[in-house]
């Protein structure tokens, strides 16, 4: 969208384009509260063009600017910051509040309590720095006692020089020395497990914008817009991958270097959750 297409349109039709576009990501009102930290009643107010509900102008551009990064739409800024524009007589008393001097004669407040936090983080400075030289000294000890290890093997093995010298007696039999076994490290290396591949699931909006938000397991690892010709790509090992999709159509999908077959069941805008499983299987989710 524009700005000539922008031009014209007051806070109750671009509040309108903020809900419509939310109900579209399949985004309800309690998850921007939870991801933004905004409180329902403003995100409410701001949707439905009621600015008046919010506290001041400063916070309600505050607040429509962290909705409009949060729901991809930043394009209408320059129209809100036309709409709810500060001007240059702002008072400070807006944003800070008033302060009154307190009158004279009062006692000045006691600050006992400054004094009390500096003695607590100086006993615990002296605790951490106590714990960390008893640490030091353990490590010291151990690696002490692995040095004394070592030589005592070494020590063990070790050949008497009169012995290479004078060459091994005859009470010595060379079945009593050990001999060196080379295929044992080969047979090591063989049974190692070749580590696990990482499974890599490519997203590139080929013909259009794309809102996703992508899950490994429970956690979340990116929420935003790839915009069109943008690629991206997600990594995981023993997890599974989550992604809803605002706009499947727009994108082409790469999952574990094949295209799924998932891909050519879902059409239409409307948004779709996809589990991307590690052994190469897709399952929609209704």
């Amino acid at each position: 969208m524009g700005e000539d297409d922008l031009q014209g349109k007051d806070l109750v039709e671009l509040g309108e384009i903020l809900r419509r576009t939310r109900e579209s990501k399949g985004l309800s009102v309690e998850e921007v509260v939870k991801d933004t930290k905004i409180p329902r009643g403003h995100i409410l107010a701001i949707e439905s063009g009621d600015i008046e509900k919010l506290p001041g102008k400063v916070f309600a551009r505050y607040f429509i600017k962290e909705y409009l990064n949060y729901i991809g739409l930043k394009e209408l800024w320059p129209r809100y910051d036309a709409l709810i524009a500060l001007g240059e007589n702002v008072e400070i008393s807006q944003v800070l509040g008033t302060y009154t001097p307190p009158p004279k004669g009062f006692r000045a407040a006691s600050k006992w309590w400054v004094y009390a936090i500096l003695v607590v983080l100086l006993i615990t400075s002296i605790g951490l720095l106590y714990a960390r030289k008893e640490h030091v000294l353990d490590a010291m000890k151990h690696q002490d006692q692995v040095v004394s290890s070592d030589d005592s093997t070494k020590q063990a093995t070790e050949v008497p020089r009169e012995l290479i010298q004078g060459g091994l007696p005859s009470t010595v039999e060379s079945k009593d020395l050990p001999l060196p076994s080379p295929s044992l490290s080969k047979d090591e290396g063989a049974q190692k497990p070749a580590e696990e591949p990482a499974k890599i699931l490519e997203i590139k909006a080929t013909r259009g914008n794309c809102w996703v938000r992508v899950f490994k397991g429970d956690k979340k690892v990116f929420e935003g817009t790839i915009k069109r010709d943008e690629t991206k790509t997600f990594e995981t090992k023993d997890e599974p991958l989550k992604v809803r999709f605002g706009n499947f159509p727009a994108v082409d999908i790469k999952w574990m270097g094949k295209t799924p077959e998932m891909s050519d069941k879902i059409k239409g805008p409307v948004p779709a959750m996809l589990i991307y499983q590690i052994d190469g299987k897709v399952v929609k989710v209704d």
